[in-house]
């Protein structure tokens, strides 16, 4: 006793949504460095799937899921590694902007301005205190 294709259709079709709901889990956040692989993945086997159910016959529906996950997985690792090197990239010129590039005069002269700025202040708060005392 065979199935009926309208039944074997929504069968597949509930298979496939059971399926993605199990996907849904942390593997798709933004932190995970294969994020776009997994959604890739999951929209081209979704997308081809689709495409064979709408064809009417469930082994192109198989066949049209598996060769779009890859397809989609392929796609995101690409954009996961071009993504992986931008932030590679960024942090190296953020590493270089941090250093301080002074030579050992210069940061002594910097730290001997500040020094003197301290006692300029600690001249002024020794002022404002004799003043508040003789009012």
């Amino acid at each position: 006793m065979g199935l009926s294709k309208k039944t074997s259709r929504a069968l597949l079709a509930s298979v496939f949504a059971i399926t993605l709901a199990g996907c849904a889990s942390p593997e798709f956040d933004v932190e995970n460095d294969n994020a776009s692989r997994n959604r890739g993945a999951v929209g081209g086997a979704l997308l081809g799937g689709t495409m064979g159910l709408l064809l009417g016959e469930p082994e192109l529906a198989v066949k049209g899921a598996v060769a779009g996950g890859v397809a989609g997985g392929v796609a995101g690792s690409m954009k996961d590694l071009e993504d992986a090197r931008s932030k590679e990239k960024t942090q190296i010129t953020a590493d270089a902007i941090q250093q301080d590039t002074r030579s050992d005069a210069e940061k002594r002269v910097a730290e001997l301005e500040a020094e003197i700025r301290l006692l300029e202040l600690e001249q002024q708060l020794k002022e404002l205190e004799e003043n508040k005392d003789s009012v």
